[in-house]
């Protein structure tokens, strides 16, 4: 199933991509880095903020931030932010609209102690795109129009899918010394879910003629999540240590029920033929009595520690540390109630709930070598052990933990007085039980053991006054190297060989003072639309551009700023394709669109 949550960014004071050394101080985490979404909090100066956007397929947000003081001694601070939205598509009968509202209360009493305490809460109404799009035909994606909708509207427009998100956290710091801290951070998430798509069974390439079958399911999960780190610092003769010893939890259950084709009992869904289709935008009624169970639980438990040494002036750092995870896991499906799904495993019918425990050492090695203040060296080594999603069919055993191993070296150089920043890393990953989906299902299945050999090339900051800049550029070679379907040596899916993109902005001074002019390009290789590799997705180029004014502060009496933007994303209005699940079902990029914002700041 795809993923449940919807990220909201009304909230994030900014979105952190991880890599190397720096990301190892975030726990459990994936070969190659991670991304690191960080939270507005709240401030002691009043602000308030709010953002009105329009654009292509009626495209209306409204976003609003407001934070300050609550208490005259600016103890106790607050933040909220809020969002709606809501669009048509440029894909036939496919609409989305969302709410979403963060506050947050930070406690501050002394200096040394400060407690933030966060809310969340999403509800998202939508009809369903992706899941089945476009199948393929020959080598490369059907030669039809990119908003034809071949999922059947009956189930999916005149039923849309629902999310509803709830959460509720916090986090504290208390100093206990000079250079040592303690962090304790919770969270719990409840997610409930209502998706209601057409798989595609069987696609007639020749013909045009799609069977679809029904996937009415409601989804519920519950997380739990929370750590304990001890941070410090100390020094044992030249040696500077920059240590971290912590354990982590993490707990999630998940009720999956409803109506699909998969077991006897859904209802028919009509024949439709991608050349010329026709719609049935009535007839469609969820059967009263359910015939799908998917529950499933795990458990993850981990230690870690680190410490990172410099030494020769911070010329030369060290880091040394690792994790070890216990993992306790299961799933279950049945097709009468969730007492078969919960209940002991029959093997002579796949029902039934299995479980399954494992544990692991995950170390991790890097060093920094900086002969000089803007250029530095750096190599590091490490192993991770994380969970393996997907529902399975029923019958087969839980998917065991994914385990990668990762080598990686690079530079960073700091130019023109450290206000551009560029960095070169190459690397070698290999990850074990990754997944694909069972084509014309919603299930997964185990594909195989993945090696992704590489280069990756970033560059961002200022050249001057008025020009900055940000650029990027990926050499990956993603390819089998053991599987369980004959794809031995082949390409991933959706993994592009090369790729890149470059945006460059230009903040006029002087008279002009408050333009900014942006544009870009993203330049994305031919990709692999399955592990069999038996077809493509064609490479792209697309062009961006962006204008914006703002006007000088206290220019209004009423606003301390105004910022007036418009955006144009695939300026040429190329046709591309973004990504594909399997033969079936093929993601179209959007065409040309416009968004129009006017942002005034209080």
């Amino acid at each position: 199933m795809p993923t449940l949550v919807h990220i909201e960014t009304a909230n994030l004071q900014s979105i952190e991509v991880l890599k190397g050394p720096a990301a190892m101080l975030f726990g459990r985490l994936e070969p190659g880095g991670i991304v690191n979404l960080v939270v507005k909090r709240p401030l002691e100066t009043p602000y308030f903020s709010v953002q009105e956007q329009a654009g292509s397929w009626g495209l209306t947000q409204t976003t609003v931030d407001a934070t300050g003081p609550l208490t005259a001694d600016k103890t106790w601070l607050y933040r909220i932010n809020l969002d709606y939205d809501r669009a048509d598509s440029f894909r036939d009968f496919v609409k989305t609209q969302d709410f979403f509202a963060a506050p947050t209360i930070t406690y501050h009493p002394i200096e040394q102690f400060k407690f933030n305490l966060d809310l969340q809460y999403q509800n998202r109404i939508f009809v369903a795109d992706g899941d089945s799009a476009i199948p393929a035909i020959g080598n490369r994606p059907a030669n039809i129009p990119i908003s034809r909708y071949l999922q059947d509207p009956a189930v999916t427009a005149l039923n849309p899918s629902r999310l509803e998100m709830g959460f509720v956290g916090y986090d504290w710091t208390f100093d206990l010394a000079k250079d040592w801290s303690l962090t304790n951070r919770f969270g719990y998430w409840d997610v409930s879910y209502a998706q209601r798509i057409t798989d595609y069974n069987s696609v007639d390439e020749v013909l045009g003629l799609i069977t679809r079958g029904l996937w009415d399911v409601n989804a519920h999960r519950q997380n739990i999540s929370t750590n304990l780190d001890l941070k410090g610092k100390f020094e044992t003769g030249p040696v500077k240590h920059d240590v971290l010893i912590g354990a982590d939890y993490f707990t999630q259950t998940a009720h999956d029920y409803g109506v699909s084709n998969y077991f006897d009992g859904a209802p028919a869904i009509p024949d439709i033929n991608m050349f010329a289709p026709t719609y049935s935008l009535s007839g469609y009624s969820k059967p009263s009595v359910n015939n799908t169970f998917f529950p499933s639980a795990q458990t993850w438990r981990g230690i870690y520690a680190q410490d990172m040494m410099s030494f020769a002036d911070d010329k030369l750092h060290f880091l040394v540390g690792g994790r070890y995870d216990w993992a306790d896991y299961g799933y279950g499906s049945g097709t009468n109630s969730y007492a078969q799904a919960l209940g002991s495993y029959d093997p002579s019918t796949g029902f039934g709930f299995q479980n399954a425990f494992d544990a692991a050492f995950s170390p991790r090695v890097g060093a920094v070598v900086q002969p000089t203040p803007w250029l530095s060296f750096y190599g590091d080594y490490s192993k991770s052990f994380g969970a393996t999603n997907g529902i399975q069919a029923p019958g087969s055993p839980p998917f065991p933990p994914q385990i990668g191993t990762q080598w990686e070296g690079g530079a960073k150089a700091e130019l023109f007085d450290k206000r551009l920043v560029a960095t070169v890393a190459f690397y070698d990953i290999i990850k074990s039980n990754i997944t694909q989906t069972i084509p014309g299902t919603q299930l997964t299945a185990l594909a195989g053991t993945v090696e992704s050999r590489g280069a990756e090339f970033d560059v961002s900051g200022r050249i001057d006054d008025n020009w900055s800049l940000i650029g990027s550029y990926s050499f990956d070679e993603a390819r089998f190297k053991t599987d369980l379907d004959g794809n031995q040596g082949n390409r991933l899916q959706d993994v592009p060989l090369n790729a890149g993109s470059l945006w460059v902005k230009y903040d006029a001074l002087g008279d002009f003072r408050g333009l900014s002019l942006g544009g870009g390009i993203r330049v994305v290789g031919e990709r692999q639309g399955d592990n069999a590799n038996d077809f493509q997705l064609p490479a792209y180029t697309l062009f961006n551009g962006m204008i914006m004014y703002r006007l000088q502060p206290n220019a209004l009496p009423w606003v301390k700023n105004l910022t007036a933007q418009v955006n144009v994303n695939n300026i040429f209005n190329t046709t591309y394709y973004t990504t594909s699940y399997d033969r079936t079902s093929i993601a179209p990029g959007t065409p040309r669109s416009v968004i129009v914002s006017l942002r005034a700041e209080f």
